[in-house]
């Protein structure tokens, strides 16, 4: 057990420190990339589009905004990267005997770092400059609902993505489906009645809510969703990971 943690450590660390390997800005790319998409999204929505922030918010549409566009930035750069986190580690897989799966847990860790790297200095400026009150409460459940939503999806894309290389190309255009769908960039009472159905069967946000809630003192959605949606995400994170297991045998072969 302590040899495996010593080895998710590292891997989390490598992974971090790779990424921006070489570049000028090194690690710092590692907000500033968030925050240029950020300021982007800002500028066109609240100064060209125009959409308000939800009428009994106290704080900018901006603020609004980023409590919600960072948590699925992390989710975003989780399941991309966890797709690959086995074939982009052939190597390792082909030529060392080790719990495969902490590839993917790592994958995950690391984005679940930088994410919280942004969420902090989105609350310091929120704090000093905006409306921003921080509540640790709705963000440590946040980041455990997050992570629990993430275990299945994620183990799944990794094994499914070594036997079905194809399948990387589609995740990223069925997040962007994913995001419009959920309210990130609109509140919820801008979306017509007869669609109300579908936030309900969206769990992202209530993710995008809980990270509010902790950040900007909103509401938090309901205990009872929350569970309902922890117990559902809890049952695919097994189903996930017996998959990955099951489909683990082959690798080698594969890869």
């Amino acid at each position: 057990m302590r040899r495996n943690l010593f080895l998710l450590s590292e891997l989390v660390r490598r992974d971090l420190a790779v990424r921006y390997a070489g570049s000028f800005g090194g690690a710092a790319w590692a907000l500033l990339n968030p925050l240029i998409l950020c300021g982007l999204y800002s500028f066109v929505f609240s100064l060209i589009v125009r959409i308000p922030p939800p009428a009994d918010f106290r704080g900018t549409y901006t603020e609004f905004l980023l409590a919600g566009l960072l948590p699925w930035l992390g989710l975003q750069d989780a399941l991309v990267r966890s797709a690959s986190a086995v074939t982009d580690q052939a190597h390792l897989v082909r030529k060392m005997s080790f719990p495969v799966g902490i590839l993917v847990v790592a994958s995950l860790l690391s984005a679940l770092v930088l994410q919280a790297a942004g969420l902090l200095v989105f609350a310091t400026l929120s704090g000093v400059l905006g409306a921003g009150e921080v509540h640790l409460l709705p963000l440590a459940v946040g980041f455990a609902f997050q992570a629990l939503a993430l275990a299945g999806p994620a183990f799944a894309l990794a094994a499914a993505s070594v036997l079905f290389r194809d399948l990387a190309q589609l995740i990223g255009p069925l997040l962007t489906v994913v995001f419009y769908l959920t309210p990130i960039l609109y509140p919820e009472a801008l979306v017509p009645p007869g669609l109300a159905w579908a936030l309900d069967l969206n769990p992202v946000r209530d993710l995008a809510g809980l990270f509010r809630a902790g950040l900007l003192g909103t509401q938090a959605p309901p205990a009872g969703r929350i569970l309902v949606w922890a117990a559902v995400f809890a049952v695919l994170a097994f189903l996930g990971h017996r998959f990955f297991e099951r489909s683990r045998k082959v690798f080698a072969d594969v890869l």
